[in-house]
């Protein structure tokens, strides 16, 4: 006897369908610049985006919309500033394509350079098992090459300091340009020993290959000289990736800018986000003549609705825009009656004074500490608001001081790990060695020196006769560390050697030790230790985020500009716009304004509902009081836009 059968039904997903839906969607969420930008890139592409205008929105979509249109994931590549942005960025767009984004590579340019140098540097004669140094650790070996040419007091004196010539290096890798082409404009007082310096760095790069290391730099010059240099990896590796987008652009160095091309030769389809006006990291290399470079040939699109600030700022924001960068003018679509208001002040302690006054009157009036910024030019103008802000009880945050891997003890738990992945690497294992007893910096380099340079430096230190009290204790960790997870690795050198060693040198040791606690909760989410020091290193390196959703327990912000980038509050202050100090002294003396303009713009478009300006009759700077005014943010206001008020 039949029975009927019950049936579901199963239905294929149609792609039309999908696009569609994901077109939809943008016609409806996207103002109409930001969906043109979106629907209508095609080739090589460059979106202007003013600040407050949804850029990350644009770039969301543009990855939603070719998903819909069948591109893999796999063929996608997005580059950012920072691991969050990336993070963030994928989140949206899966919720907009509604499916993963299993495959794509994402992150920070260093990040992805890391990744594909471990794929493909083997033709370039990398090992793939490399370790990167951080900026320390870095530091710490162009000490360990410089000190191989002092042979007396007088040749110390004559030469840059470690950390000077770490940054003179950096500068010059991040530039392209010669050793004595930056020390002729950085630091001409060191033009006498270029020889010497030309030849420590020579040093310092062969001890980076002997080691079996690459520092932070390296992975983008690297990655520069395989592309260069290999043109059949280059076109396997540009092959891959049918669309390349890049965001903020504008903060692009000319290694960066170079790749980028050279990535995108197949396909040639490149969509790049950037506000040349936004900037301010030239200190690094970077160059806001990528962005009139890269547009080039390109279809280039304006999204100019900031959503962020109301009509008075955005008009304040449209008179200040930086005279060298791309023409735009915003629109605003909040409107407020309150003007921007111009402070003048008789001195710092009266701005101070002021800023914590007016900060009271807001939090009185409904506001959160946490919806208040002070922003300035450079951090040594914060230190009378500091003591000012704690008479008053009025709590702050400062968007400075040592990240988590800059502190000791996270660097000596860094350290054992990278031993444990290239025990070739002389620098980390220097540092753990000085933790043992009688064991300095010459015996430490001594012996560091001697294992390094056999075939297993692990077994020739495991075999080593030192006299230490420790050190059979630090050889038991090593030897069952080995093989581990990072997790596991982390935690037997913190029970069996480290512990102790917090306990005797730090009286905050239990706040240390808590960190360690969560570094082997951390490293419980990775596999292998390579994966985790990548991590570890690239997303917290040069690159220092803040993480929005940190509750901060309601705190006014202090921040440089620098730090401020990319941050928004309701109520912000700018202090101390005074000739010499902003804009700042030595660009007043070399004549170079273009990026104190920049820094400026910066500024005043992170408020949203209300910004104060403020200056002073007397001036940190030796300008005032010579009455060299070459320049003054304030005076280039138009009257009309501003509140003028006065501090008496």
């Amino acid at each position: 006897m039949n029975q009927d059968k019950e049936v579901k039904e199963y239905k294929l997903e149609n792609k039309n369908e999908t696009t569609e839906k994901i077109i939809s969607e943008i016609m409806n969420e996207l103002d109409p610049e930001q969906r043109n930008a979106v629907l209508n890139s095609f080739g090589k592409s460059v979106v202007i985006a003013g600040p407050g205008s949804g850029k990350t929105r644009v770039i969301t979509y543009k990855i939603a919309y070719l998903l819909g249109n069948g591109v893999k994931p796999s063929e996608i590549l997005l580059v950012t500033f920072t691991r969050a942005a990336a993070r963030e960025m994928i989140e949206r767009a899966q919720k907009v394509a509604k499916r993963e984004l299993t495959g794509m590579l994402a992150g920070t340019f260093h990040h992805v350079c890391n990744v594909l140098l471990r794929r493909y540097g083997s033709s370039i004669g990398l090992k793939p098992n490399f370790t990167i140094l951080d900026e320390d650790d870095s530091i710490d070996l162009m000490k360990l090459v410089r000190s191989r040419f002092v042979t007396s007091k007088q040749m110390s004196k004559a030469l840059p300091t470690p950390n000077e010539l770490y940054s003179l290096y950096s500068f010059m890798n991040n530039t392209l340009q010669t050793p004595y082409e930056v020390i002729v404009k950085r630091a001409k007082r060191w033009v006498n020993v270029i020889d010497v310096i030309e030849n420590i760095y020579k040093e310092y790069a062969i001890e980076k290959e002997k080691q079996n290391v690459l520092d932070y730099d390296d992975l983008l010059l690297k990655m520069l000289i395989l592309l260069e240099e290999k043109p059949g990896v280059r076109e396997h590796i540009s092959s891959q990736f049918k669309w390349i987008l890049v965001d903020e652009f504008q903060d692009t160095n000319i290694l960066q800018l170079k790749i980028v091309q050279l990535l995108s030769q197949v396909h040639n389809n490149l969509f790049v986000v950037a506000d040349d006006a936004q900037s301010i990291y030239s200190f690094r290399g970077a160059r806001f003549e990528n962005v009139r470079e890269i547009m080039d040939g390109a279809n280039v699109f304006k999204i100019q609705t900031n959503y962020r600030s109301t009509d008075k700022i955005v008009e304040l924001v449209n008179s200040m825009i930086p005279r060298s960068s791309v023409p735009k003018k915003l629109r605003a679509v909040r409107y407020s009656s309150q003007k921007p208001v111009v402070v003048n002040t008789y001195d710092h302690f009266d701005e101070a004074r002021f800023v914590a006054q007016r900060i009271i009157e807001h939090v009185n009036d409904g506001a959160n500490y946490s919806d208040i910024a002070v922003i300035y030019r450079a951090h040594s103008h914060s230190l009378e608001l500091q003591l000012e802000l704690s008479k008053n009880n009025i709590p702050f945050k400062l968007l400075s001081g040592l990240r988590f891997t800059e502190t000791a003890h996270a660097k000596d738990v860094i350290a054992f790990l990278k031993i444990l992945e290239n025990p070739y690497e002389v620098i980390s294992w220097m540092r753990i060695l000085k933790m043992l007893e009688n064991v300095g910096d010459v015996k430490a380099e001594k012996i560091a020196n001697e294992i390094t340079s056999t075939e297993d430096p692990i077994g020739r230190f495991l075999s080593l006769n030192v006299k230490s009290a420790n050190i059979d204790a630090l050889k038991n960790v090593i030897y069952n560390s080995l093989g581990k997870g990072p997790s596991e690795q982390i935690r037997n050198f913190y029970e069996g050697f480290y512990q102790s060693i917090l306990e005797h040198h730090y009286q905050d040791f239990r706040d240390r030790e808590e960190d360690i606690e969560r570094l082997i909760e951390m490293a419980s989410f990775y596999s292998s230790t390579e994966e985790f020091l990548s991590e570890l290193i690239i997303s917290e390196a040069r690159e220092a985020e803040l993480d929005r959703n940190e509750d901060e327990g309601g705190k006014v912000t202090l921040t440089t500009v620098h730090q401020a980038k990319g941050l928004e509050w309701k109520i912000v202050f700018v202090i101390g716009v005074n000739p010499g100090d902003f804009p700042h002294f030595l660009a007043l003396k070399d004549g170079s304004l273009d990026e104190e303009e920049r820094l400026f713009y910066v500024a005043i478009t992170r408020a949203k509902d209300m910004l104060y300006i403020t200056h002073s009759v007397f001036s940190r700077s030796d300008y005032f009081r010579t009455g060299k005014i070459e320049r003054d943010f304030v005076e280039d206001i138009p009257p009309y836009l501003v509140e003028y008020w006065r501090v008496r």
